[in-house]
């Protein structure tokens, strides 16, 4: 049979520290939380991990689905190679038990819709895909229903729904019925059981605490415990191990002392109960009517319960009814989990610096069979301009949906705007013409001056704090781990949920102008507004660059970037905002030179206040390029670096 999925010595061991320690050396690694597994999952079947907390199950599931990069050794799933994360996504489907991977202020259908779209799905597939999807799992009535209405039982349809929107070969199922109630998670067992696996041969790994669910379940089972496999095989093979077999239990009558003597004497292993009644005196048993229950328990049981009916026989012993019982999965677990227990006591692990590059050249064995890497038909390739443009349309349809949901909120900003304009036109009516000989050069008006300030200034603090929160955002909500298991990389997730930032932001722009223009008198007649384009432009990447810079810090501390504070104050005090930098000391005004901000806004107010030719605009454009030549790659590499480490710490979706 072909191999879905495997794993050759696969190990996790996870950093001792993170934070600044983790930017600023190389770590040492932490007692393993996976120690070199070796599964194999042949296709189409319902392979199920079972061990108690703690025990690497989800850690293991994490690292097939490349969120998690492995210390050492590798895996294949459905024939790829961990590092290539990109086609294992497009193959696999993640289902958790997190109600926070899906947006509750969206229904159930514009949920789907949306991670569709990261899966690639082109427009008029995605409707069909979705439908579908609904149907499998029985949600088409309640498909237009906000998330938060979703009872717990819906909420897990709708992450199986989720997970089978590319229609993946390969299903992972994190303790899917963990929290559901008997009659919820009978009907999700059937879901899985009758349906997936049995009609639509989809390989499922599941992980589970529950002994039942699993033994019902399962094809094959897999006990973990501390990182390690202590057992794997079916049911028959479990106990077949441990030589448990089965148990016999015989209840009968007129067990006189002489049966009972050739018993105890000729068949190891045997029990017998209800005997207190033995009288050995009499040779009798003093009620003869009086039940005896006989246990047996042997390697080959079957030999054993055939000698022990052969003595019962020879003594007319009348043999009520002979029942089998086999050994529990109970009991097989809890066998290797005090195994495990007892192995790991005094257990010292050899602590070993990360492999930041895991080592994926093992090479594949030769006794088992497995798959080769196989295209999955739901994603094109060949077109990804056209995909990334699909992608980005996504994330704005969800931002614009989520942001008018709220849409008190979403008016009261722009009540907010006219209340700013208002308080400025007024301190410039204060100040009249003492502002004057510092705004010569900007056409000597200071409400002018400073209503260009407040309103491009958006672009600064979207381009500075809109990727490190749009991270922090779909960490604290969970749906960064959902989207991270489509084939869409992060940084396409992290530059399109920007993108809702930048559009919002550029409406208000044009909210600040038109009041000013139509309203306060601000004249923009004669700007030159290609060059205003052009400045902008550099400007959006200057500042999205640092953005990216702080996300990355992001990534790693998760909270508190110096970039963010350190960029954000400096363009406060020295960047030219509320008032020219010439009224500051010499020294600030060089440090105010050595910040992009400074440039781009005098730039902007030469071009729109007083039409500004390229010629005089070329020193700040110039300045703004150098800016942009510099921190892009930078900033790309920043990234790459941190999503590497995060990865490396497990921490990818931490908060």
């Amino acid at each position: 049979m072909t191999c879905a999925i495997e794993t050759y010595s696969l190990t996790k061991r996870f950093p001792t520290s993170t934070g600044w320690r983790a930017l600023l050396a190389r770590q040492q690694n932490n007692t393993p939380a996976v120690l070199n597994v070796n599964l194999s999952v042949t296709e189409g079947e319902l392979f199920g991990l079972l061990g108690p907390n703690g025990a690497g199950k989800t850690t293991l599931i994490k690292m097939l689905g490349t969120l998690i990069s492995p210390t050492s050794g590798t895996a294949r799933v459905n024939g790829y190679y961990l590092h290539e994360d990109t086609q294992i996504r497009d193959s696999i489907g993640l289902v958790t038990n997190d109600e926070r991977s899906f947006y509750w202020r969206l229904t159930g259908r514009q949920n789907l819709e949306f991670f569709a779209s990261l899966h690639g799905l082109q427009p008029d597939q995605i409707d069909r895909r979705v439908q579908e999807t609904l149907d499998e799992v029985d949600l088409e009535n309640v498909a237009d229903k906000r998330f938060q209405t979703f009872s717990t039982g819906m909420r897990q349809r709708l992450s199986i729904a989720r997970a089978l929107l590319n229609r993946p070969p390969i299903l992972f199922l994190d303790e899917p019925t963990k929290g559901l109630d008997p009659t919820t998670t009978n009907e999700l067992h059937k879901l899985i059981k009758e349906r997936l696996t049995a009609q639509e041969g989809i390989t499922v790994l599941m992980t589970t605490h529950d002994l039942r669910e699993a033994e019902e379940l399962c094809d094959r089972i897999a006990i973990m415990n501390h990182g390690r496999i202590y057992a794997c095989g079916t049911m028959v093979e479990l106990r077949h191990e441990l030589n448990l077999g089965e148990r016999y239990i015989l209840r009968v009558n007129n067990l006189e002392n002489a049966i009972y003597n050739r018993l105890t004497e000729q068949i190891n292993e045997i029990e017998i109960e209800n005997i207190e009644n033995y009288d050995s005196a009499s040779d009798e048993i003093a009620e003869e009517t009086s039940p005896v229950l006989i246990e047996l328990k042997s390697e080959d049981s079957h030999k054993t319960l055939n000698d022990t009916i052969d003595i019962l026989r020879d003594g007319n012993v009348v043999i009520q009814y002979v029942t089998r019982e086999q050994m529990s999965l109970e009991a097989i677990f809890a066998h290797h989990i005090s195994q495990g227990i007892e192995e790991n006591e005094g257990q010292k692990y050899e602590v070993e610096t990360i492999n930041d590059t895991p080592r994926d050249n093992i090479p594949v064995s030769e006794n088992k069979p497995h798959t080769e890497a196989k295209e999955v038909p739901t994603r094109s390739r060949n077109f990804a301009i056209v995909s990334n443009t699909r992608i980005a349309h996504a994330f704005l349809k969800r931002d614009i949906s989520t942001e008018l949901s709220y849409r008190f909120s979403f008016v009261l900003q722009f009540f907010g705007i006219l209340f700013s304009v208002g308080v400025f036109f007024f301190i410039s009516e204060l100040l009249g013409e003492a502002a004057a000989p510092y705004l010569d050069q900007y056409g000597g008006d200071y409400f002018s001056f400073v209503l260009i300030g407040i309103a491009f200034s958006g672009y600064f603090g979207v381009g500075l704090s809109s990727f490190s929160s749009s991270i922090r955002r779909a960490q604290t909500t969970g749906t960064l781990e959902a989207m991270l298991t489509t084939p869409t990389s992060l940084s396409a997730i992290i530059l399109s949920s920007s993108l809702w930032d930048y559009l919002l932001t550029t409406l208000r722009v044009f909210v600040y102008l038109f009041i000013g223009v139509a309203l306060l008198g601000v004249d923009l007649q004669h700007g030159n507004y290609l060059a205003a384009l052009i400045i902008l432009v550099l400007t959006v990447i200057t500042f999205s660059s640092l953005g990216i810079i702080a996300a990355s810090f992001i990534m790693v501390l998760k909270r508190g970037d110096p970039i963010t504070w350190v960029v954000s104050a400096l363009s406060t005090l020295l960047g030219g905002v509320y008032y020219p930098i010439e009224i500051l000391p010499d020294w600030m005004q060089f440090l105010a030179r050595l910040i992009p901000v400074t440039y781009a806004l005098e730039a902007m107010r030469l071009a729109l206040l007083q039409g500004a030719s390229f010629s005089t605009l070329f020193p700040d454009i110039m300045a703004l390029i150098v800016f942009s030549i510099i921190l892009l790659p930078m900033s790309l590499f920043s990234f790459r670096y941190a999503v590497k480490r995060a990865k490396v710490d497990g921490s990818l979706t931490h908060y």
